[in-house]
């Protein structure tokens, strides 16, 4: 089909200054190791731009679907940042300095929050004219990194990273058309990867690689390699035959042992109202069976090396190239709406994500949130805010009705309180009409598991609403008992993790299996505690603990009751606030201690939760727990 769209040029990127708004003052680079201790949600998108002639189609595409989409996503209410900032490079144009490797900074700036705008559209000023020289994309990948500035301009001034920020998550996006030209002999496949990884950052890449699944008319326009770098050694070869004009092209290619391959791919029907719908799957065949160069050289072998074993993808340039034009005047003539908007949607939706969910996010239906509580207990909502809740009764941690197609799933979990503090003693996972409920023990020698299936103790244990069940213990007192959702949505996981008598149960989940769920643990989207009507926000924890009593019309999934059952409240510990902290201080472990036992954890948060178990147990060995 043919259709129109029009570039967002200066015109739709409205800016009123330039990211360096005072030219005679020198704006200091970011400093990466200092952690942000604002308040602010932060994310920064940095584009490195091969400025060849023949990139007009990328930059073209980038202004008026790539950034603008992005821009809207992570402002929205399922992500909800504060701030989106973008930065451009340039490499390969004749007219960048030889000096630098035939790179240059255009500059960052903050996107306009409900405009589609950046607050400086000079940041894409990219060049497309002929007079391409070299590109080395490693040199403008280490470039664009060290570039970063430590404040940005933005609508309402100036936003320092550091200070203004409490998150700041940051990926890079390389585009070129050729191989790599190397320039800068210092920059390898090694100190790319370490430039991206040490500086936090995840890497996507559109290079010119073709992509194609055998004998299918799907297009493919991503890759995810998602495994060790010592996996893609080959162990052999198998032959794989493509249709052609005359008869099967056959070619050998490459066997690998113990991969998964992460591919996303269009979908030709109309999908979720829109057309463009897009697909991501898994398979273990050989990776290069379904990938080639294009008329970029050495493309596959020069830039998927970079993203192999991270959670960074790599795109074929092919499809962007074959479903639009742009003339002279920047105006986009779309040639096959359902290829560009589902290279789009996925290019976005993917990326976005990985901007969002830092740990364990294997999920294919973004956006991936990951909850977790145990301990103290210290719960941890869908978007990562940490409360703690003291108190003795059975509460509704989360359920969703249309989990897996109306099977259903409700988790209680049942907490016991000890003079000023409580733990999670149990917890009850319903799926269908099967019920698995686990429990601790404080008896370091005691071998057997605790767990019941539909009340029943110690029954047999593979599957819980037809999804496995794994059980593994390393010493008696730590085990872990795992239910994997990944044949019904891929990457997910429940994982119920048990020191002595403590229990810690995490989820990790997509949009498509939990973001309609409700309970303790907030909104799938927002994060926000909520209240029964879906409305109320209760920051008040102690009142959001009795807000989500189960209830007696929620369903029974204990195989005893155990006191409290509503109408009677949660009972709550004696003087959680003003006893608990006397008591801490006359603790025989100090502060000291404990935070030395736990100093080996990454999160600041989780590190404070760890602290706090120690002294409230007065065991050095809580640090198990985590």
């Amino acid at each position: 089909m043919n259709s129109k769209a029009t570039l967002f040029l200066a015109s739709t990127l409205v800016g009123a200054a330039s990211a360096f708004e005072d030219a005679t003052s020198v704006i200091p680079p970011y400093n990466y190791g200092v952690s942000p201790s604002g308040s602010a949600r932060c994310a920064v998108v940095s584009i490195a731009m091969d400025e060849s002639g023949s990139m007009q189609t990328e930059q073209a595409f980038m202004k008026a679907y790539g950034i603008p989409r992005m821009s809207d996503l992570l402002y929205s209410d399922e992500y909800q940042y504060d701030h989106v900032f973008f930065c451009g490079f340039g490499f390969g144009w004749s007219g960048a300095p030889l000096e630098d490797h035939r790179f240059r900074s255009l500059g960052c700036t903050e996107a306009i929050k409900g405009s589609n705008a950046l607050h400086d559209p000079a940041i894409v000023d990219w060049e497309n004219q002929a007079g391409g020289d070299q590109e080395d994309g490693y040199n403008a990948i280490i470039a664009g990194v060290d570039a970063l500035p430590e404040s940005i301009i933005g609508p309402n001034g100036s936003v320092n990273i550091n200070s203004d920020c409490a998150v700041f998550n940051k990926n890079f996006i390389l585009v070129t058309d050729e191989d790599r030209d190397i320039l800068n002999t210092a920059a390898t496949i090694a100190t790319v990867r370490a430039k991206i990884a040490d500086n936090g950052y995840i890497l996507n890449e559109v290079v010119n690689i073709n992509m194609e699944i055998p004998d299918t008319t799907e297009t493919i326009v991503g890759l995810r390699v998602n495994y060790p770098t010592s996996a893609f050694v080959p162990t052999g070869t198998e032959q794989v035959c493509t249709a052609g004009l005359f008869g099967p092209l056959c070619r050998d290619t490459d066997v690998y042992s113990g991969i998964e391959n992460e591919w996303f791919s269009t979908n030709a029907l109309e999908q979720n109202g829109h057309t463009g719908a897009w697909t991501a799957f898994l398979n273990d065949q050989p990776p290069d069976s379904w990938y080639s160069d294009g008329y970029g050289g050495n493309s596959d072998t020069d830039y998927i090396p970079l993203i192999q074993e991270t959670r960074g993808a790599v795109w074929s340039i092919r499809p962007v190239r074959a479903s639009i034009e742009v003339d002279g005047s920047g105006e986009i003539t779309v040639l096959d709406q359902t290829t560009i908007e589902a290279f789009a949607e996925a290019f976005i939706d993917i990326k976005v994500n990985e901007i969002d969910c830092t740990t364990n996010c294997q999920c294919l239906s973004p956006p991936c949130r990951e909850t977790e509580l145990g301990g103290d207990p210290h719960f941890t909502t869908w978007r990562k805010e940490h409360f703690e809740y003291h108190g003795q009764c059975d509460l509704v941690m989360m359920k969703e009705p249309e989990f897996a197609d109306g099977l259903g799933i409700d988790v209680h979990i049942r907490t016991k309180v000890v003079r000023f503090w409580s733990y999670i003693k149990n917890v009850a996972i319903r799926i269908g009409n099967d019920i698995i409920e686990i429990e601790g023990s404080g008896d370091a020698t005691d071998e057997n598991p605790h767990y019941w299936v539909n009340y029943e103790y110690q029954a047999e244990l593979e599957e819980v609403g037809g999804f496995p069940v794994t059980h593994e213990a390393s010493v008696n007192y730590k085990r872990n008992f795992r239910i994997d959702l990944g044949s019904k949505y891929p990457g997910e996981f429940i994982n119920v993790q048990i020191y002595k008598e403590f229990l810690r149960v995490q989820f990790s989940a997509g949009s498509k299996s939990f973001g309609k769920s409700v309970g303790i643990m907030g909104d799938y989207y927002s994060g926000k505690t909520l209240a029964r009507d879906g409305q109320t926000v209760m920051d008040d924890f102690v009142e959001l603990g009795h807000e989500w009593q189960v209830l007696p019309a929620e369903p029974k999934l204990f195989h005893e009751l155990s006191h409290p059952q509503f109408p009677e409240k949660c009972l709550e510990p004696e003087d959680p606030r003003g006893e608990r902290r006397r008591r801490l201080d006359e603790s025989t472990i100090s502060i000291e201690q404990a935070e030395d036992a736990c100093k080996t954890l990454k999160d600041p948060l989780t590190i404070k939760d760890c602290v706090y178990d120690i002294l409230a147990t007065q065991d050095l060995d809580m640090i198990g727990a985590f």
